[in-house]
């Protein structure tokens, strides 16, 4: 089912594209809407802020029941939220994680500021549009379409253990998954990732829906989060390897991670 919703003045689409996370995440049946119809896949592209950091390259996921989430090349999680389209227009309605600066603990030290989107989209091509946040920042997002948005989705692909190294080669972050799409992990901050599953969405699209929980020290309850993950090819250094980018957010937190095969 296409997501659909009004393109109105700003203050409109607060009340038209104001659509709770959650419900989104909960969505497990595929869309079977044409990919030539949607603003579906994974982008590159760059996305700039009047404050700082006044521009920050990145990775776009947009699934087709109606999730967009954009983060930095630094794993810096940026912005999460559900958007509607009609005809080459889209918008959406966005929590930014911004900054992104955390604690020891791995918890956010700044507030999280919603905001909307407004701009326009070329299937399989690009998107762009400008936004403007409730602590009254804003900026603008510029995307162009990566053709792996095309790779099909299977959870054979995850099987293993995916990491990122810190300065000395160890494993800063490592994740490890096994058949079916279970997943667990531990990040730099020494916080656990429990009770994770990926879902295929469409086989027909390079994206995985994600639920899992975090457990840090000092916590009482763990953390649930909802978020996307890809897997894409990337060169660095004359060389091409797989990278898996993993991300969860809610209401108050969010997690992303950029990892590499181990395998």
């Amino acid at each position: 089912m296409k997501p659909v919703a009004l393109l109105l003045p700003l203050l409109a689409v607060l009340a038209t594209v104001a659509g709770c996370t959650s419900q989104v995440d909960d969505i497990q049946v595929p869309d079977l809407s044409s990919p030539a119809a949607l603003p579906v896949g994974v982008f590159v592209g760059r996305t700039t802020f009047q404050s700082a950091p006044t521009e920050v390259v990145g990775t776009a996921m947009i699934e087709p029941n109606g999730r967009i989430i954009v983060i930095g090349d630094n794993s810096e999680f940026l912005a999460s939220g559900t958007y509607g389209t009609v005809g080459s227009g889209i918008n959406a309605k966005l929590r930014f994680h911004l900054p992104n600066l955390r604690g020891a603990d791995g918890q956010p030290l700044t507030p999280v500021a919603a905001g909307d989107l407004i701009g326009t989209y070329l299937p399989q091509d690009s998107f762009t549009g400008t936004f403007v946040r409730d602590d009254g920042d804003a900026g603008s997002m510029n995307f162009v379409y990566d053709v792996q948005s095309a790779t099909p989705a299977a959870l054979t692909r995850l099987v293993g253990t995916w990491a990122t190294p810190d300065a000395f080669g160890d494993s800063a972050v490592s994740f490890t998954f096994v058949n079916g799409g279970g997943f667990s992990g531990l990040d730099a901050n020494g916080c656990r990732y429990i009770n994770a599953e990926a879902f295929v969405i469409d086989p027909r699209y390079n994206l995985y829906r994600l639920n899992f929980s975090r457990s840090c020290v000092g916590d009482v309850n763990a953390v649930i989060f909802t978020g996307l993950m890809t897997i894409v090819e990337r060169s660095s250094g004359g060389r091409t390897f797989e990278r898996m980018i993993l991300t969860g957010s809610n209401a108050t937190a969010a997690v992303s991670f950029q990892l590499t095969g181990q395998n």
